[in-house]
């Protein structure tokens, strides 16, 4: 008797694969992203703080109702020219509790008076100080009331742009370091500050020691930006690969069995 031949089985359609390397590398761009974004937000909402400005001590460089931009200290070294935030309690004869912007303009070591020929001297070198408000203030007597102040280890002196109308260094003595809590290096809003100009003031007397300059914030917004485009990117990717394969599915579970 003669065997029946039947054909051989078809070969089973090959199953969609629902994981791919693609799918991967969208997961990673998104997560990337993710990570990038929270850096740069996490440091800027962790450094950097608004403060609005009081009064008029510190005009015409921060205007009174203006948003300073203060960036915390993180260990960096407190020069001449620097715009400091600080406890008032830090003075050495304080007056009140609460928060002062100033300008420092002696630190550790430096002999700081007023006035040779109109202008304040530190170590003997007069200062042309650019940076003075020119208001009505500006030609009060107290402008030119005589100090001589030497100042310490841990202790800066501060003093205001609007010189006739500021409580600083002057009448309440030197402010220790360990009150100053941040750097004021611009205005506006925390998230896209409007940088303020470094003085040259002290280094053009001789004096060593450039303002703080900050660096961090432009790489923040560079991160920040970059992450959300990350993100963008990556969920776009994730989207775009998610639709291809459920169309490769449907095209393969639309083909009819071969018999």
């Amino acid at each position: 008797m003669t065997g029946l031949l039947f054909p051989p089985a078809p070969p089973e359609p090959p199953k969609p694969r629902r994981f791919t390397w693609v799918l991967v590398a969208w997961i990673a761009v998104t997560l990337f992203g993710l990570g990038a974004a929270a850096y740069g937000l996490g440091t800027t909402i962790l450094d950097y703080r608004a403060y609005r400005v009081p009064g008029t001590a510190m005009s015409p460089t921060l205007k009174p109702g203006n948003s300073a931009v203060v960036r915390a200290l993180r260990g960096e070294e407190v020069h001449r020219g620097d715009l400091v935030m600080f406890d008032r309690g830090a003075f050495a004869h304080p007056d009140s509790a609460g928060l002062s912007v100033f300008r420092v303009v002696a630190v550790a070591g430096d002999a700081v008076a007023c006035c040779t020929d109109g202008r304040m001297s530190v170590d003997g070198k007069p200062i042309t100080e650019n940076y003075l408000s020119q208001d009505e203030y500006a030609h009060d007597s107290v402008v030119t009331t005589p100090y001589l102040t030497r100042v310490h280890e841990g202790e800066v002196f501060v003093l205001g742009d609007q010189r006739g109308n500021a409580d600083d260094s002057r009448f309440r003595g030197v402010v220790r370091l360990s009150g100053v809590v941040g750097f004021v290096v611009g205005t506006g809003a925390v998230v896209h500050p409007s940088p303020l100009p470094r003085t040259t003031a002290f280094t053009d007397a001789g004096l060593p020691g450039a303002p703080f300059e900050d660096t961090t914030f432009t790489g923040l917004r560079w991160w920040l930006a970059g992450g959300v485009v990350a993100v963008a990117a990556g969920f776009i990717g994730l989207i775009v690969t998610a639709v291809r394969s459920a169309g490769r599915r449907r095209r393969a579970a639309a083909v009819p069995p071969v018999r």
